[in-house]
């Protein structure tokens, strides 16, 4: 178990992993501290290398990889992964193989699916998340499931790794539901960890339809690692109100838009 003070600076790093660069008050009002307080946990971080200042508040430091656990990348935006696993589960039909990536937001569209069970049974379910798996009962509510093994990540419960990815290549699914750390200006899908990012990769030639959930906080940044052009996804899930300049690129890309 995490202490208070262990958990607020994950959080940190948490809110950092989405909101790229935070300023002191922001950070202060977003932990619920004094703003003595958060100076002391960042100077701690920037001490540990995790973090560097920046103009205009703090930044996660080049290269940063320390990885958030998945129990706080769940409390991120709630509402918005909810609404959006909603709008995926109505492109799920039956008999489809899916590949469900492990996120926050397919572990919200999983439990949508328990809500349709009779949908749910007649599905092949291809994941590499531990909380995926355990929530269909190691399969017994699907039709069938795949888990792709490799390294244990005890953090983000989930197998990850150069071997979990090699596995991924066997399969070609009806549908793959991937998510990403952050969505550029320029339209490219980046990640902050390595693994995650291999295997995202190795999922867009795995499936028939590739379907992109992201939240409205994630567009207009960028993590460290590129995945892919948003161009590369038959569907876009969001809860984001497009602007002029992302419909006209959706449209021109051939992506649809699905509004959470």
């Amino acid at each position: 178990m995490f202490s208070k003070l262990d958990k607020r600076r994950k959080e940190i790093l948490s809110i950092l992993s989405e909101v790229p660069i935070s300023s002191t008050q922001q950070l202060a009002e977003m932990t619920n501290v004094s703003n003595e307080t958060i100076r002391k946990d960042l100077d701690a971080l920037a001490d540990q290398g995790l973090i560097v200042k920046v103009h205009g508040g703090v930044a996660l430091a080049p290269g940063n990889t320390s990885e958030i656990p998945f129990d706080l990348r769940i409390t991120k935006n709630p509402d918005q992964k909810k609404a959006i696993a909603r709008k995926a589960v109505s492109l799920i039909r039956e008999k489809d193989t899916i590949l469900l990536e492990s996120c926050t937001t397919n572990l919200e569209l999983a439990r949508e699916l328990l809500r349709t069970p009779e949908l749910l049974a007649t599905l092949i379910i291809v994941t590499n998340s531990f909380s995926i798996a355990s929530l269909f009962d190691g399969g017994k509510k699907c039709k069938q499931m795949f888990f792709l093994g490799g390294w244990i990540n005890p953090s983000q419960y989930s197998a990850l790794g150069h071997k979990t990815a090699l596995m991924l290549k066997d399969f070609y699914v009806s549908k793959a539901f991937l998510s990403g750390a952050a969505l550029s200006t320029e339209f490219i899908l980046t990640g902050y960890y390595q693994d995650d990012v291999e295997f995202q990769k190795n999922a867009l030639s795995a499936a028939q339809e590739i379907i992109l959930m992201i939240d409205s906080s994630k567009f207009g940044q960028t993590a460290v690692f590129a995945i892919t052009s948003l161009s590369a996804f038959d569907y876009l899930i969001t809860d984001k109100a497009l602007s002029s300049e992302e419909s006209s690129y959706l449209e021109n890309a051939h992506v649809r838009y699905i509004p959470a």
